[in-house]
């Protein structure tokens, strides 16, 4: 299986829309009075990831020099889930 198989583009997109949804459900459903202070960066977090999958969908090729923007994107997330929980607590 090579990471241009549409397969592969499906699954890494549908796990992108599976923690852009968890994020936000988290967010403004479960806990919106415990941790307001955490909300921003939760909804940071979840934006980073939905233009992740955004650009997943629309870039031609995964590989080449367009994994850097996923990466980058990738760790933009951490940082922010990093802050909520930092500020959380």
């Amino acid at each position: 299986m090579k990471i241009d198989d549409n397969l592969v583009r499906y699954t890494v997109e549908t796990l992108l829309a599976a923690a852009a949804l968890t994020l936000g459900v988290f967010a403004w459903f479960i806990d919106p009075v415990a941790n307001q202070r955490a909300l921003g960066a939760l909804i940071g977090s979840a934006l980073v990831i939905f233009s992740m999958m955004v650009y997943a969908y629309n870039v031609p090729s995964l590989t080449g020099r367009s994994n850097s923007w996923l990466i980058a994107g990738c760790v933009a997330a951490g940082v922010f889930l990093m802050i909520a929980v930092q500020v959380s607590n």
